[in-house]
C-alpha cells in the first residue's frame, strides 16, 4: 500500500497528495528545502516569522488573520526546522474540508498561503523593516531563551561537539551573532536567491478532489527557475575513539548526553531493528535503562534514548547528581553490552513493540503527525505506508535487535555540571 503520491511540477516544484477521506480537514504546507549552512543558517530561520508578518494584498498579520476567520476559521503557520542536514522552512494551511462547507475555500485560502510564500510585502526593494526588527528581536530571545531548558541544550552542545565539521553541528535557529548585520534589504536579496534555487515540496493532506486540487495547484503556484540546488542525504562519519566534553554551568542537577553513531537511516529496513533497540534500551517507563538505572539503582531523574532518523544518531540522555557521573556511565555501559551480547527477554521485545505498535497508531490522530511522518519518508525517497511500517516492526527479531547493537558505537560523551569546585 502506497502511502503518498508525489507528481513532479518541474523547476524543482513536487506536490505530494496524502489522502485521508476519514478527515475532515485539510493541511496544506509548502516546504522549502536548503542545505545547513553557517553563512546563511540566521536569515533561514527570520524568513518564516517574516514572510507571516505580511503580504502585497494582506500588508499586516491582521489583515490575514481577519481573512483566515472570514474563510470558516482556516489557520495560519511558519517554522523552521533541521532535518538531517537540511533546513526546512515550512509554512502551513488549515482548514476544513470543502465537502463539508457550504462553499468551496480551498483554492482562495491555499492562494493566500501562495502569496505569504510568494508575494511578500515589499518597501524600497527590502522587507519592512518593522517586520524584520520585530522578529529579529523575537528571534534573540529564542536563542537566549534555550539555554533555560539544560536537557535539551544540553543534547544540542553534545551535537555540536559530536558533529563538529559537519553540517549537522549547525543550530537551525541561528546565532545571536548574525542577527546585527542582518537588515531588510540582505534579508530580502537572500530571500529571492532562496526562491529561486531552493528545492520546493507542497504536500496537501486530508479529505479532498484530487484532480480538483492538483489543477488549483499548478495553477497557482507557478513559478520558472533555472538552477535549483538540491539537498544531498546525509554521509556517514565514522570516528576512531570517542571524545569527553565537559562544561561547567550554575546548576545543581547534572545533564549527561551521550551520542552514538548507528550507521544506518530510516530508509534502510534495518532501521526498523534500530527502533526496537532504542526502545528496549530506553524507549520509556518499560525499558533497561529506566527499571535498572533509575528505578533499581535511584541513579538518575530522568534517561531516555532518541534516534536521529535522517542522520543515524542515537542519543542517550540522563539527568543525575554531579557526583553520579561514573556510576551512571558504568551503569549505562552494562546496559549496552547487555544489548549486544543479547540479554534480552521475550518480554522486552514485546513491551518494547507494543510501545513503537502504539505510537505509530497514534499517527494516525494527527493529520499534522502524518504529513510530517510521510514527508520525512519522501525526503529518503521511501514510500513505505504506515501500516507498512507497522509490519516491519512486527517483523523484528531478537537476532534482528542483537545484529544492529553490533554497530552502534559511542562517539561523544557531553557532561553539563555546576561550577567546578562541585
Amino acid at each position: 500500500m502506497i502511502g503518498y503520491e508525489k507528481i513532479n511540477l518541474g523547476h524543482g516544484i513536487n506536490l505530494m497528495l496524502i489522502s485521508k477521506a476519514n478527515y475532515k480537514t485539510n493541511i496544506a504546507t509548502i516546504y522549502i528545502k536548503r542545505p545547513l549552512k553557517r553563512d546563511e543558517v540566521t536569515m533561514n530561520s527570520l524568513l518564516p516569522s517574516v514572510l507571516k508578518s505580511g503580504t502585497k494584498d494582506y500588508p499586516s498579520q491582521r489583515e490575514i488573520t481577519v481573512k483566515m476567520q472570514e474563510l470558516y476559521g482556516s489557520n495560519l503557520g511558519a517554522s523552521v526546522d533541521k532535518t538531517g542536514e537540511r533546513q526546512i522552512m515550512s509554512f502551513r494551511l488549515y482548514t476544513t474540508a470543502d465537502e463539508f462547507l457550504p462553499e468551496p475555500i480551498f483554492e482562495e485560502a491555499f492562494d493566500i498561503l501562495k502569496k505569504i510564500v510568494l508575494d511578500p510585502k515589499i518597501i524600497n526593494d527590502g522587507f519592512d523593516p518593522k517586520f524584520v526588527d520585530i522578529e529579529k528581536e523575537n528571534l534573540r530571545e529564542d536563542i537566549n531563551a534555550k539555554i533555560n531548558n539544560k536537557g535539551h541544550y544540553a543534547v544540542e552542545k553534545c551535537i555540536e561537539h559530536m558533529c563538529e565539521g559537519e553540517p549537522f553541528s549547525i543550530s537551525e535557529d541561528g546565532y545571536i551573532e548574525d542577527l546585527d548585520n542582518i537588515n531588510e534589504k540582505n534579508l530580502y536579496k537572500h530571500y529571492l536567491n532562496v526562491i529561486e534555487s531552493s528545492e520546493i515540496d507542497i504536500v496537501i493532506a486530508g479529505s479532498f478532489d484530487r484532480e480538483k486540487v492538483i489543477e488549483i495547484i499548478q495553477n497557482t503556484f507557478s513559478i520558472k527557475r533555472e538552477a535549483i540546488i538540491e539537498t544531498k542525504n546525509e554521509e556517514i562519519y565514522k570516528k576512531p575513539e570517542p571524545k569527553f566534553v565537559e562544561e561547567n554551568l550554575d546548576i545543581t542537577q547534572g545533564k549527561l548526553v551521550m551520542g552514538f553513531r548507528t550507521n544506518m537511516d530510516f530508509k534502510d529496513e534495518k532501521y526498523y531493528s534500530l527502533l526496537m533497540y532504542s526502545a528496549i534500551l530506553g524507549g520509556g517507563a518499560h525499558s533497561k535503562m529506566f527499571l535498572n538505572i533509575r528505578e533499581k539503582e535511584s541513579l538518575c531523574y530522568s534517561i531516555y534514548s532518541t534516534l536521529e532518523k535522517m542522520k543515524g544518531l542515537m542519543f542517550i540522555s540522563a539527568g543525575i547528581e554531579i557526583s553520579d557521573y561514573d556510576k551512571a556511565l558504568e551503569l549505562i555501559y552494562k546496559e549496552l553490552d547487555d544489548m549486544k551480547n543479547g540479554n534480552i527477554s521475550i518480554q522486552e521485545m514485546e513491551n518494547s513493540r507494543s510501545y513503537l505498535v502504539s505510537n505509530l497508531r497514534a499517527l494516525n490522530d494527527s493529520l499534522s503527525s502524518l504529513t510530517d511522518f510521510y514527508y520525512n519518508m519522501s525526503i529518503q525517497n521511501t514510500n513505505r505506508s504506515l501500516d507498512e511500517v507497522i509490519e516491519l516492526i512486527k517483523k523484528v527479531k531478537t537476532e534482528d535487535v542483537i545484529e544492529v547493537a553490533q554497530d552502534i558505537y559511542l562517539d561523544t560523551v557531553y557532561f553539563l555540571r555546576g561550577p567546578k569546585n562541585s
